[in-house]
């Protein structure tokens, strides 16, 4: 539904009055001038829609677009300048909103001709000139006119409305407005006039007729061709996209680790030194206690021999007015205390205690530190490669591994150089991991099992493994390849392929389909008519799976209900059905020695012939590399180019 372009706020009076008025600018609330069209139908000055986009796209990284002012919808650059300013001349121009608004007067332009003054009641858009009643009458009379499109001058937003449809609607060759496009030049991919095929393109060879290249590009299916390359472009936009939001969450999940870990140590540091202080106090008063109980001692002591002395002294004093027999008596008394005190205080030890303390030097050097941690982002860049369509890519094969002992069901890439199998046999190891090393493959690891595994998907931190022994999956830690937990299948099934989408695992079970949690339990349940090993989940939450007896591939929406169904006479056996990250889809045809590229529509996009009885085919995250297992013993890994 087209939209009327007039902003109408309730703090601005002016507003209500030019509502009506298909001549002013949403922006500006004046007057058009050069009035330019977006996609989304609605109208700006050309100055006022140049200088927004340019101030929407500054804080951009190459832009290739912007939203318009007004709802807000994406309008993508017309023009292959690099330089928003210019991108407003790629804009169609309307040149009749143009025309209206510099017409000095509201009079038929018919009558005027005629030197006739009649009020304007309608707009013809075909002839660009408001007309009177009148004429508007016999404009339709007449059969030169009939056709063309008036509109009443007393509804805006119908004039608005075919004005944008006349000026959109153009058939004009893009060098000659005046001309119609009649020609297609296939040397130059472009279309024309015939004044341009006289001139700019006398000299190419293959031109045709609007006509016959139009049907022949829709017969030959380019517009399906061209769809799809778009969407493989979008879904590769969309991965790496989402690749950036995921770096955002984890820069601020390591912010937050960051902080709350020097929390942490600041708080273990200002414990460490509380109680680093406490104990040294308690030291320093421990010391100084001991200190003044040696020298208060020592104080004791030679306070008595001080009131020892002085009471000798008195003694001395006193016997100088007595007897002779008296004096002598308390003279010795005296003087043999006096010396008993020497004696005794001749080797008594007084003390200097000095109490001191040495800070350690890694204390000192806190107050020294100018930096609490060394702190830094690793900025890698990568430039975006858009990879060829799987109906166009090449399979140069780089390396193959046989296992004749093993019986390989399925398998997936960990990431670009290395890739884990699951071997389906209970005498030999469970796990393999093959690892890309000087352009070589080869096994690295082996984890020992004694139970069949039939499949192996790796998601987060987690490898998880279907038992069919146990009836279970296995979680292992994709570090230490511990088991970490054990999910129960319910109802005794057995588990075969599986498929993650969001925080469900999707297992097939034979006769049903399971939908689980990360914790086991069942959200959904899919019964199938037929045994089912393999399956996958689209992005769009659809279940893609295989019947091999039937050699027919089935797809369900998330409540059960049929989508599609592909068959075909060069698929027999279907296997395993895989995805890309473009939502492709890979159908291992066993008996056919063929893998079947299919769209997630279930349209087929191509078939890889001569594959000797294809188990599985797997395709890395960046569509770079795939490994294809044949006969459950031999592993061929090819770059795709």
């Amino acid at each position: 539904m087209l939209t009327f372009p007039i902003f109408i706020s309730e703090n601005m009076a002016s507003a209500s009055s030019i509502s009506n008025d298909v001549t002013v600018c949403s922006i500006c609330f004046e007057k058009f001038r050069t009035p330019r069209i977006l996609p989304c139908t609605h109208v700006f000055c050309h100055g006022c829609i140049s200088s927004y986009i340019v101030t929407s796209c500054q804080s951009k990284v190459a832009p290739v677009g912007f939203s318009c002012p007004l709802c807000r919808k994406f309008v993508p650059s017309a023009s292959a300048e690099n330089n928003p300013e210019k991108w407003t001349d790629s804009l169609p121009e309307c040149k009749i909103l143009d025309k209206l608004n510099k017409q000095e007067t509201n009079l038929c332009a018919a009558c005027l001709r005629e030197n006739e003054e009649e009020e304007a009641t309608d707009i013809c858009i075909t002839c660009e000139e408001s007309i009177c009643g009148n004429c508007a009458k016999y404009h339709k009379r007449s059969l030169a006119s009939k056709n063309h499109v008036i509109v009443s001058l007393t509804e805006p937003s119908a004039v608005l409305k075919a004005v944008i449809c006349a000026s959109l609607k153009n058939e004009s060759c893009p060098v000659h407005p005046d001309k119609d496009i009649e020609i297609h030049c296939n040397d130059h991919m472009t279309v024309c006039c015939s004044l341009c095929v006289s001139t700019d393109h006398r000299k190419c060879a293959d031109v045709m007729t609007i006509q016959s290249m139009a049907e022949k590009t829709k017969s030959e299916g380019n517009v399906k061709k061209l769809l799809r390359k778009m969407s493989n472009f979008e879904q590769e936009l969309l991965l790496i996209k989402k690749k950036q939001e995921d770096n955002i969450t984890a820069l601020d999940t390591a912010s937050d680790d960051i902080r709350s870990e020097t929390c942490q140590l600041r708080k273990e540091i200002n414990e460490h030194l509380d109680k680093l202080e406490r104990k040294h106090l308690n030291e320093i008063a421990e010391l100084t206690k001991g200190g003044r109980d040696v020298l208060s001692s020592t104080i004791d002591s030679l306070r008595d021999r001080i009131q020892f002395s002085r009471h000798c002294i008195e003694s001395m004093q006193d016997i100088e007015g007595k007897s002779d027999a008296c004096f002598l008596k308390d003279y010795h008394r005296v003087r043999e205390s006096f010396e008993m005190l020497e004696g005794r205080t001749r080797n008594l030890e007084y003390h200097e205690l000095k109490l001191k303390s040495r800070i350690s030097k890694e204390l000192r050097q806190i107050k020294n530190l100018k930096k609490f941690s060394e702190n830094q982002v690793t900025h890698s860049k990568m430039n975006f490669v858009t990879r060829k369509s799987v109906d166009e890519v090449g399979f140069t094969m780089l390396c193959e591994l046989n296992y004749p002992d093993y019986n390989i069901c399925s398998g997936t890439f960990l990431s670009d150089d290395k890739i884990v199998l699951a071997n389906f046999n209970s005498q030999k190891e469970g796990l393999l991991f093959a690892t890309l090393k000087q352009n070589t493959w080869g096994i690295e690891k082996k984890i020992e099992s004694s139970d069949f595994i039939f499949d192996v998907l790796p998601f987060g931190k987690y490898l998880y493994v279907t038992d069919r022994t146990t009836k279970s999956i296995i979680v292992l830690s994709n570090d230490t390849f511990t088991t970490c937990k054990e999910l129960k299948i319910q109802d005794g099934l057995t588990p075969y392929g599986m498929s993650q989408r969001g925080k469900f695992l999707y297992v097939a079970c034979r006769i049903a389909i399971l939908k689980l949690d990360f914790e086991g339990e069942v959200i959904h349940k899919y019964p199938l008519e037929k045994p089912c090993f393999y399956m996958t989940v689209t992005k769009e939450g659809h279940i893609v799976y295989t019947y091999t007896d039937t050699h027919e591939v089935t797809c369900i929406d998330d409540i059960g209900g049929s989508l599609w169904k592909y068959t075909s006479s060069q698929l027999k056996s279907p296997h395993s059905v895989d995805r890309d990250s473009l939502d492709n889809l890979y159908v291992s045809g066993f008996t056919s020695n063929n893998v079947h590229i299919l769209s997630c529509s279930g349209s087929l996009i191509r078939v890889i012939e001569d594959i000797p009885c294809p188990a599985f085919m797997k395709v890395n995250q960046q569509g770079t590399l795939c490994c294809v297992c044949s006969n459950w013993k031999n592993i061929r890994v090819y770059e795709l180019k």
